[in-house]
């Protein structure tokens, strides 16, 4: 409710974004650890426009079957309008658990906690980003799943880079997703992201696409 009354307050912007992400995950040799490697491109301006570029690696180790514990760096370089571009480095941690299915539908949460670094700034972000995804089999084929899913981001502390403690932003996602093998899969979808800005909050709407490779 509180997120909704301030949506109403601010104006708005509203803009068509592309995001591409390739994530690929592994075992290691150790028993119970895993690595994973993402890369994930962003246009902005209908998808005419290059925005963002994410690289971002983890290790992770399995506590049961359904639980992890994670540790992850990511660079991020952003080329904002208007602006000049800048880098970000993150630290980040979570725990992503896997609920028992129930007639079908499988339910993920996801709790990270990042450390952010910006260039030019002599503060580090902290932020909570809370995600719960929904998955469940569609009825045209057993390789396709019906897939939605909600994150919810808080930042922690206020900076001089320009973050405010409290709501950050809001992705919500539908879509699908197809496995073509036990290897790969891929998501579609539209992602809708409402991030509470300043003066002006902004709302894009995402044509979200993820190859997910495990080895």
């Amino acid at each position: 409710m509180l997120s909704a009354i301030s949506f109403a307050q601010a104006e708005t912007i509203e803009d068509g974004r592309v995001w591409l992400n390739v994530n690929a995950v592994g075992a290691l040799p150790l028993e119970r650890w895993h690595w994973y490697a993402e890369l994930q491109p962003r246009w902005r301006n209908e998808g005419d426009e290059f925005e963002q570029v994410l690289v971002r690696p983890a290790l992770y180790y399995a506590l049961t079957p359904q639980s992890s514990i994670w540790l992850g760096y990511a660079f991020v370089d952003t080329d904002p309008a208007g602006r000049d571009s800048f880098g970000e480095h993150r630290v980040w941690q979570q725990f992503l658990h896997n609920f028992d299915t129930i007639g079908g539908l499988k339910i993920q949460s996801r709790t990270r906690l990042e450390q952010r670094f910006l260039e030019n700034s002599e503060d580090t972000g902290h932020k909570l980003r809370q995600l719960v995804r929904l998955t469940y089999p569609s009825p045209i084929s057993e390789r396709l799943l019906m897939v939605t899913y909600n994150e919810y981001f808080i930042n922690l502390n206020d900076t001089d880079y320009g973050a405010r403690r409290g709501f950050d932003q809001n992705r919500a996602f539908v879509g699908v997703n197809w496995t073509f093998d036990a290897r790969h899969r891929l998501e579609v979808g539209y992602l809708n992201q409402y991030v509470n800005g300043t003066k002006t909050d902004a709302e894009n709407h995402v044509l979200s696409t993820t190859l997910s490779i495990n080895f």
